[in-house]
């Protein structure tokens, strides 16, 4: 299973704006072909079941 990230692209005005849940790849991928070079990352893993009540 391929690591999972939720991703956040620097926007024109210097802030931060989600792109969503992603693989690394397509992240870079995303941002590659908007010219964006700034890509912040925040790794997603599993919940345990206390964490979904």
């Amino acid at each position: 299973m391929k690591k999972l990230f939720y991703v956040e692209m620097k926007n024109s005005a210097g802030e931060y704006e989600p792109l969503g849940v992603m693989t690394m790849e397509d992240a870079f991928k995303h941002a590659w072909a908007h010219d964006h070079a700034t890509v912040k990352f925040t790794e997603v893993r599993a919940l345990t079941p206390a964490e979904t009540r």
